[in-house]
């Protein structure tokens, strides 16, 4: 069993994958305040949908990363 370290929670690659939806995030975030006129809520709806896909993504990249540790 190899040691893992505790600050490193995803592989590179996965950090990679997180800086791209982030960027995506923030174009697309851009775009609708930019460009839509859009009310608040779809703002706040954008938010919440967005940490919560952020979220899953990092625990799905986290739980495959983690796994490829297992003997």
């Amino acid at each position: 069993m190899s040691m893992v370290n505790p600050k490193q929670q995803v592989s590179s690659r996965g950090i990679r994958l997180l800086g791209v939806f982030v960027a995506v995030y923030l174009l697309i975030g851009s775009y609708m305040y930019f460009y839509l006129e859009l009310p608040d809520l779809a703002y706040v709806a954008y938010g919440i949908l967005s940490w919560l896909g952020g979220m899953l993504l990092f625990y799905y990249l986290h739980v495959s990363y983690m796994a490829s540790f297992d003997p």
